[in-house]
């Protein structure tokens, strides 16, 4: 076996004639290369040789050959990366290019044909898993062949990345490093396909490409698929020169808020005796009586008049097909003084508005150009956008929600006929909404939406999970949520859960058995918090949980994701944990916060074991302290260690892991929130005079208690246990608070 391009970590691309393979400690991860035009399946012939050196090193480059002019195809090998970059490109304008199915790329680079691999190949046990290039990217795990997923049958088998994950945790991974709607890694819908193997390139409904387009895939090796999305995913943001606004960046994500959304109890639907307007004033004004401190508050779907119109009324709209927009203004049959009204009457707090895909039918094709198809169309013209820009901020818009994007993109072929449409779709709105100081929020995005945003300034959050309590059970909303939040963590985006129902069964609502895996979700999310309750009966306590009395919303540093070990398993179809990390980080360390849910759809209880080496490369060593938030208990836990538990169906576990400071001080934090040692209420934690020192945050006049640990007794304090648990309980005089709690 001949090596052809070697890169870092014994990474290779190797050549065993006639078949080239990537070779990785096994000799054959994929089964053979081959190129793929129109249709015809070319065997690699390596052209010219050359080396050069870009941000991630040096390389030696292959031209291949085997294309017709003008397409050229390469590969390229990283000395100082374990990374392969298979590139296409054109030298010359393409027509009626492509296959006239998306799924089926006229050109790839490399086409793999993984069912083929050679005698000791890949790693027996081995596993696959990427994102369905479907709504919220909807995460799919199958087998070595990358057979097996449970797709979304309604959107095409294809994924962004794709990931094989070894026994042992070794992952290579396929994934695009630009043109992210362009290229496509379409693999086989099921067994019946297995012979068609996966091919990486330019879908097969790209039918205009100007001279000079290029697209690039890489081959990434990683010691786990965490280590790969992140590598990955940090080049994306450092090519891009990604800027992010931040967790706190306005109060639709930095604030608790109030969700009409689908899953809320007010979606299509008002309170008895209420219109819109007095149903949303009461809702607001009742919770700020009750001590729940809204701060924003989103309008859903039902607002603007679609193809097919719902009803609205106390008993709710029948389902009916997600039928387009006609147009983007408030319905006059539901807000017939318009939105100055309602931003009156529900105080004045910023609304966030949802927005969708357009009916063919709408009249805004008279006045502007767009791709029609079928039952839908797309602008064309920018200054649509802007209008709807424009309306969003006379109405007091916060944010501008983009929903339905994966309808957009797949159900107009005119957005998606040539290179850069739905990019520019996107960078409009992004320029726009930031112009008139508003942000957006991404719903319903595939992966490649994931991917652009890596050139958007004024996105603040983006969905990661399906509709909450829609068509789902709750607990594969979890293991999609915890997944797709790895995606969105390493592109620095903030997550979305979805609207929740703080409390349970009433009069009129079903209620919501698992409000508090729900909250704690929504609350280790980083991104916004939305309940959408009865008027009346909202749990104070458990929405308190998520924020301070200001509303001002108590999080970790990151998303909570999910382990790498969730990766090769899914947690809803498979009787294995699923948990998740995240963490808060202090001048005295980091704080992790670890959450451990049975998710599985079989319905039977499950042990499980955390181990501190599971959290990663920056895995704590201990010794620390692991708080039970639930049990309000604590163990030891030495370096090399873990702890455990037994789970009923859809139990779940929550744990923080406290660094044992100088001294054997630890400060579990505020235990009344979930992020318990969340910067927006414990700030500049450190030790200090042999004890700790720190600031607590919130409002003047409340009330904090803050739980630790010390093996000896500190000053200050309020109790401390013959165990060695200390409280201090305080009034917050200011909205900083200094403590420092001396040895004793």
């Amino acid at each position: 076996m001949q090596r052809i391009l070697p890169a870092a970590d014994g990474l290779s691309l190797v050549s065993e004639s006639p078949h080239w393979r990537i070779a990785w400690g096994e000799q054959d991860w994929l089964g053979p290369l081959a190129l793929l035009h129109a249709g015809a399946a070319i065997a690699p012939r390596l052209g010219r040789l050359g080396d050069g050196s870009d941000d991630l090193g040096g390389y030696l480059r292959a031209e291949v050959d085997g294309l017709p002019a003008p397409l050229r195809a390469s590969v390229r090998s990283y000395r100082d990366a374990p990374v392969l970059v298979f590139r296409l490109e054109t030298d010359a304008a393409l027509t009626g290019f492509g296959s006239g199915a998306f799924a089926q790329p006229a050109l790839a680079w490399p086409a793999l044909r993984p069912k083929e691999r050679t005698v000791g190949g890949i790693a027996a046990g081995a596993r696959s898993f990427g994102h369905q290039y479907a709504e919220f990217a909807l995460p799919v795990s199958g087998g070595d062949t990358a057979v097996g997923f449970l797709f979304a049958p309604h959107r095409p088998a294809v994924v962004a990345p794709l990931l094989w994950i070894a026994p042992d945790g070794r992952t290579l991974m396929l994934a695009p490093l630009d043109a992210f709607h362009e290229q496509i890694i379409a693999v086989p819908a099921d067994a019946e396909h297995e012979a068609d193997g996966v091919r990486c390139g330019w879908h097969g409904d790209l039918a205009e490409v100007p001279a000079g387009f290029a697209s690039e895939l890489a081959v990434w090796a990683a010691p786990s698929p965490r280590a790969a999305l992140d590598a990955w995913t940090a080049l994306l943001r450092r090519r891009a020169g990604t800027r992010r606004r931040g967790r706190y960046a306005d109060d639709g994500v930095g604030k608790l808020s109030y969700w009409t959304d689908n899953g809320a109890v007010y979606y299509y639907r008002t309170a008895p005796g209420r219109d819109y307007a007095a149903t949303l004033e009461t809702a607001v004004q009742t919770l700020h009586q009750q001590g729940v401190p809204v701060r924003s508050v989103q309008i859903d779907s039902w607002f603007y008049p679609h193809e097919i119109l719902r009803e609205v009324g106390p008993e709710g709209a029948p389902l009916v097909p997600p039928t387009g927009m006609m147009r983007w203004e408030p319905r006059e049959d539901l807000f017939p003084q318009g939105f100055a009204d309602l931003r009156r009457r529900v105080g004045g707090l910023p609304l966030t508005f949802h927005s969708r895909h357009f009916s063919r039918q709408s009249p805004y094709w008279q006045e502007y150009d767009g791709w029609q198809d079928e039952q839908y169309a797309h602008p064309s013209d920018a200054r649509l956008l802007e209008r709807l820009m424009e309306s969003a901020a006379s109405w007091g818009a916060l944010t501008y929600e983009q929903d339905w994007m994966v309808e957009s993109f797949l159900g107009v072929r005119g957005l998606r006929a040539a290179p850069g449409r739905a990019r520019a779709w996107q960078e409009t709105l992004d320029r726009a909404a930031g112009a008139r100081g508003m942000t957006l929020q991404w719903c319903m995005s595939t992966p490649a939406d994931f991917l652009q945003t890596v050139t958007l300034d004024h996105l603040t959050s983006i969905r990661t999970s399906g509709d909450y309590r829609y068509l789902f059970d709750n607990g594969l909303n979890w293991v999609w949520f915890l997944q797709v939040n790895a995606l969105a963590r390493g592109l620095g985006l903030v997550p979305y859960k979805d609207v929740f129902i703080s409390h349970g069964r009433t009069a009129s609502s079903d209620g919501e058995a698992y409000a508090e895996i729900e909250s704690l979700l929504a609350a280790l999310s980083s991104g916004p918090v939305g309940i959408g309750d009865e008027i009346g009966a909202s749990e104070r306590e458990l929405v308190l949980r998520t924020c301070r009395e200001d509303g001002v919303l108590v999080k970790p540093d990151v998303p909570i994701a999910a382990l790498d070990r969730c990766f090769a398993h899914n947690g809803f179809l498979e009787p294995v944990p699923l948990i998740g990390e995240c963490y808060s980080d202090h001048p005295a360390g980091r704080w992790w916060y670890v959450a451990v849910f049975n998710a599985c759809r079989d319905k039977q209880p499950m042990d499980y074991r955390v181990a501190l080496s599971d959290l990663g490369p920056d895995a704590p060593r201990g010794p620390l302290l692991a708080f039970d938030w639930r049990r309000r208990t604590w163990v030891r836990v030495e370096a090399g260690g873990g702890w455990g538990g037994s789970l009923a169906w859809q139990d779940w576990d929550y744990t923080v892991l406290c660094p044992l400071l100088p001294g054997e001080v630890a400060v579990f934090g505020d235990v009344a929130r979930y992020a318990t040692a969340g910067d927006r209420r414990i700030a500049a934690l450190r030790p200090a005079d042999g004890g700790v020192r720190f600031d607590v945050l919130g409002v003047p006049g409340t009330t904090a208690e803050i739980w630790g640990w010390s093996a000896r007794p500190l000053r200050g304090v309020s109790e401390r246990e013959e165990s060695g648990l200390w409280r201090l309980r305080l009034t917050l005089t200011a909205p900083v608070t200094c403590v420092t709690l001396p040895m004793a």
